[in-house]
């Protein structure tokens, strides 16, 4: 009696590489007891290379190493490389995890205890934590290791990204990416003192090249999407719009909603707020008049339409621009130059330095109508966010202030970039 199995019953892998870079494609059931009627094994590609040792030898019996592209699959009924669908990518020679809405297959994670007998029995659960974007560190008093086994067919890399805001705990991360099987490590231990509350590592994006191929495609996740077959990547969703996973476009939030960049869902906007706008002034003009002014922080989220909210206050009255900074002088086009070798200035004019004597180089900033062209305002963010803020440092006449921030441990950045160093 003949028997029929499913394609779905079974699924193909290869076997160890041989001495001559061959290897034969196996069909492996789904379950143990599918043991007959299974497709015969047929000689699979060839591998990625041979053993160093025997390289030089055997490079004229062995035909070029097989790979799939970037954007490409090996399906393995054919053994052909084929191009990923719209909504899907793929590394090529590489993987990566950045959906953790449980524990990606090939990753083990376990606790330890640290040798005290009060924390032994507790320690089976000190496990890393998938959150969805990111997975997140035990809390608890215990060794925490997150693990991952892959096998590279040639020298590879690992990316990841991380945060590690606590000095109460031990981080650490060990590597081995040679050709061949490999096992990563991250390992977190947490030290308390008697009642106080820790922050978890946390990390996300984690990428390996190496692999010679991949026998899948990865759907695009809930906020990414690729519109045309054969993705390498997935691009982010524009600001104000969403996408589902295994998107290939991304749909536009409604009007009273809005949404970050890679976001999966829209949010409704809130009220307006005073802490939602900022003040400024604006550079001095040709007629050497400046404007106090009210702007929206951007990117601005909140909605002047809902009950209760605020209203952008009106701009000042045109005024008098205060002179330059000390060094440099009014070129009668709006703009302050600094003065040139050798020559000095309190903010109006510049003068020659008296026989004998040198200008005392440097930068003194008395007036912020602009923002010099050697200082930068950024916002560092040591959490992970979906902020796209960048209004961080604003000018406002004769000082320079810090607006709103999002997060209580947001960093507003002010960089002064001098000459020479």
């Amino acid at each position: 009696m003949k028997i029929f199995v499913l394609q779905s019953d079974y699924h193909f892998e290869y076997t160890e590489c041989d001495i001559l870079g061959s290897r034969w494609r196996v069909a492996i059931p789904n379950k143990p007891e599918t043991c007959t009627g299974l497709p015969d094994p047929v000689r699979g590609t060839e591998c990625f290379g041979v053993p160093g040792h025997v390289t030089n030898l055997l490079s004229f019996l062995v035909p070029a190493a097989f790979s799939c592209k970037a954007g490409e699959y090996l399906d393995m009924k054919t053994q052909e490389c084929q191009k990923c669908a719209e909504g899907t990518y793929s590394l090529g020679t590489g993987v990566r995890f950045d959906e953790w809405d449980k524990l990606p297959a090939g990753f083990v994670s376990y606790g330890i205890d640290m040798g005290f007998e009060s924390n032994a029995a507790n320690c089976s659960n000190s496990t890393w934590i998938p959150k969805g974007d990111y997975i997140m560190s035990s809390l608890d008093e215990c060794t925490s290791t997150l693990t991952y086994a892959v096998s590279l067919k040639q020298s590879g890399s690992v990316t990841f990204e991380y945060s590690y805001p606590d000095d109460s705990i031990f981080f650490e991360f060990y590597m081995q990416l040679k050709r061949g099987n490999n096992v990563l490590y991250w390992r977190t231990t947490t030290f308390t003192l008697a009642s106080s509350t820790v922050k978890p590592v946390l990390i996300r994006n984690i990428a390996v090249t190496g692999v010679a191929y991949t026998s899948e495609c990865f759907h695009c996740k809930p906020g990414t999407y690729s519109a045309k077959p054969g993705s390498a990547r997935c691009a982010p969703c524009p600001a104000n719009s969403y996408s589902n996973k295994g998107a290939t476009v991304c749909q536009q939030c409604d009007s009273e909603k809005y949404s970050g960049i890679g976001s999966e869902t829209c949010k409704q906007r809130p009220a307006c707020k005073t802490s939602d706008y900022f003040y400024t002034h604006t550079p001095c003009d040709s007629k050497g008049k400046t404007q106090l002014m009210y702007k929206w922080i951007e990117p601005k989220i909140c909605s002047e339409n809902m009950e209760g909210a605020v209203k952008l206050p009106a701009s000042g009255k045109m005024e008098a621009c205060p002179p330059c900074n000390p060094g440099f002088f009014s070129n009668n086009a709006s703009a302050c130059e600094p003065c040139t070798h050798g020559s000095y200035s309190n903010g109006t004019v510049c003068a020659p330095c008296p026989a004998g004597t040198e200008p005392m180089v440097g930068f003194e900033y008395k007036w912020w109508n602009k923002m010099p062209s050697n200082m930068k305002s950024s916002v560092y963010s040591r959490e992970y966010s979906d902020t796209e803020r960048n209004t961080a440092w604003e000018v406002a006449g004769e000082y320079t202030y810090t607006t709103p921030g999002d997060l209580d441990s947001d960093y507003m950045m002010l960089t002064l970039t001098v000459p020479g160093y």
